[in-house]
C-alpha cells in the first residue's frame, strides 16, 4: 500500500471519529470497536494492523489539533518515546 493510500484511510477514519464527537483520548474497547469494524469493512484490514490504523487516526487528530508543538519535545504526550 502506498503512503497516499494509507493517509487517505487515516483521514477517513479521522473524519468518522470527529463526526461521532469521540474523545481523542477514548480508551473504551467497546467504543473503539466501531472504528475497527469500519476498517475491516471498508479496507479489508483486520487484527493488529486495523488497531494500528485506528490509533494513527487518533494520533493524526491530536497532532492536527495542536497549535505549535515540537514532537521531539512533547512526544510523550502522544505515546511517542523520542530520545
Amino acid at each position: 500500500m502506498s503512503d497516499s493510500d494509507r493517509d487517505s484511510q487515516i483521514e477517513k477514519i479521522a473524519f468518522l471519529i470527529v463526526d461521532d464527537k469521540t474523545s481523542l483520548d477514548e480508551q473504551n474497547p467497546q467504543k473503539l470497536q466501531k472504528y475497527y469494524d469500519f476498517v475491516k469493512t471498508n479496507f479489508k484490514i483486520t487484527g493488529e494492523p486495523a488497531k494500528e490504523l485506528v490509533n494513527e487516526a487518533f494520533l493524526y487528530l491530536k497532532l492536527k489539533n495542536t497549535d505549535s508543538m515540537d514532537p521531539l519535545q512533547d512526544g510523550d504526550k502522544f505515546g511517542a518515546g523520542f530520545s
